[in-house]
């Protein structure tokens, strides 16, 4: 039984069925997420984010068994946490855990809002590029916006960026959009990035009274309908999917 790596459940294990958090909280402080309810902290203790303890020792135990039994599945960083908030530049866990699983003969995901903070580590990934996918979630276009939604996260031009530059050096590169907020804003997203992103994970908005306000049907037939005139790859996640009025159009 693995300590730090584990396999995710319900809707978070249609990203990865594997995954690990390094840190404790997250200083992104994102005020639509999930995790501090997830992980049953209040809200202003959980961006109070910290190393969890020893997590690099068990992280490598965890790789070494994964290795033996040939594990071919991806392994996310992260859920619960960014892998590249501020924290990350001090204490370099996401730097040490790649290192790790490449070591091990083990994919790794990245999932990030860190932007250029995440750049740091390129040279890992495209020095093992077909261990390695990096990502990034986008949600806002307006920047006053993300600053009041994702107060501790990186510029939306940063992670565009990195983006592309992780395209550049041949990393397999995907785009989060989830939370939708604004349809209009998700859809301008795809314009500005499928030229470099080699994949789209879409979902929507939850636990949020703002997912009252979007047509969610009208949504899903008009973001299938970019990414197909874009040719590109992608998948509808279940809970934006059930308002498909065509099924099973999900396409990988």
């Amino acid at each position: 039984m693995t300590s730090i790596i584990y396999e995710p459940r319900g809707r978070a294990r249609e990203y990865s069925e594997l995954a690990a958090n390094l840190y404790s909280g997250c200083d992104h402080a994102c005020t639509y997420c999930y995790a501090p309810l997830a992980t049953r902290k209040k809200r202003d203790a959980f961006c109070l984010s910290k190393p969890r303890e020893g997590v690099l020792n068990k992280f490598l135990v965890d790789a070494i068994e994964l290795e033996k039994q040939n594990e071919k599945r991806p392994i996310l960083l992260s859920f619960t946490t960014d892998p590249y908030q501020r924290l990350d530049v001090k204490y370099q866990l996401t730097r040490d855990a790649i290192k790790i699983l490449h070591s091990h003969n083990l994919r790794v995901s990245i999932l990030t809002k860190g932007g250029k903070r995440s750049e740091r580590d390129f040279d890992l990934l495209s020095k093992n590029k077909e261990l390695s996918e990096y990502g990034t979630t986008l949600v806002f276009i307006n920047e006053s916006m993300r600053e009041k939604y994702e107060p501790g996260a990186a510029p939306n031009s940063e992670r565009i960026n990195a983006l592309g530059k992780a395209h550049e050096l041949g990393i397999r590169t995907y785009v989060s959009l989830e939370p939708v907020w604004f349809p209009e804003d998700s859809l301008k997203f795809i314009d500005l990035t499928y030229k470099f992103v080699d994949f789209f994970k879409v979902g929507k908005l939850n636990y949020n009274p703002q997912q009252n306000n979007v047509n969610w049907t009208i949504f899903r037939n008009d973001v299938i309908s970019k990414l197909d005139e874009y040719g590109v790859d992608y998948y509808i996640k279940k809970d934006l999917e059930k308002y498909s009025t065509i099924p099973n159009a999900i396409k990988c």
